[in-house]
């Protein structure tokens, strides 16, 4: 058995509530001495609605304690130490889904803290590669210019030397093949 306010393992002596529910004697003493509610369901607890309980009675009190009852109310009373027994089970499945569900979340919100990290990194070096790349294209489209400009004065040049020499370049296109 298991406390249901602070999860720690129930030994020796505990506080069982009306409302179905078992307290170490720490966190009992702590809800009286606060507002009085049980951890589980809010219901508003007091003194009267407490009753200490022994979590390993030895055989001798069981006996003592079920001696001259009827076999129904022994019955009916087994049945609500199972259907008990079964609550605090599913308590206490439900207290480990819950951390394990924290804990999911802790990693899920990790996971996206590092997620979130890489994209800006990549985001980054996607806009300085970007930059690059606008910048070797400007590079390309200056070459493309200054190369149109050279063959433009190749061109002028070539025009002024025929004009300047237009017997030898007639000689020389008459005698190409020779």
């Amino acid at each position: 058995m298991r406390c249901n306010a602070c999860w720690r393992e129930l030994e020796g002596r505990a506080i069982s509530t009306t409302c179905g529910h078992i307290l170490c004697n720490e966190d009992a003493s702590k809800i009286l001495s606060n507002d009085g509610a049980c951890p589980i369901c809010d219901q508003v607890l007091s003194k009267s609605l407490m009753r200490p309980v022994d979590i390993n009675p030895s055989d001798e009190w069981v006996n003592m304690a079920m001696a001259g009852i009827s076999p129904q109310i022994l019955m009916k009373s087994s049945y609500k130490s199972i259907m008990f027994y079964i609550g605090q089970k599913e308590l206490e499945m439900q207290y480990k889904m819950n951390r394990i569900v924290a804990q999911c979340r802790q990693k899920c919100e990790t996971m996206q803290e590092k997620f979130t990290e890489k994209m800006e990194q990549v985001h980054t070096a996607y806009q300085k590669m970007a930059k690059r790349c606008q910048q070797a294209e400007q590079e390309i489209e200056n070459l493309s210019k200054d190369k149109q400009e050279l063959q433009e004065k190749f061109s002028e040049k070539s025009r002024q030397a025929i004009c300047k020499y237009p017997v030898i370049v007639v000689f020389l296109i008459l005698n190409w093949d020779t």
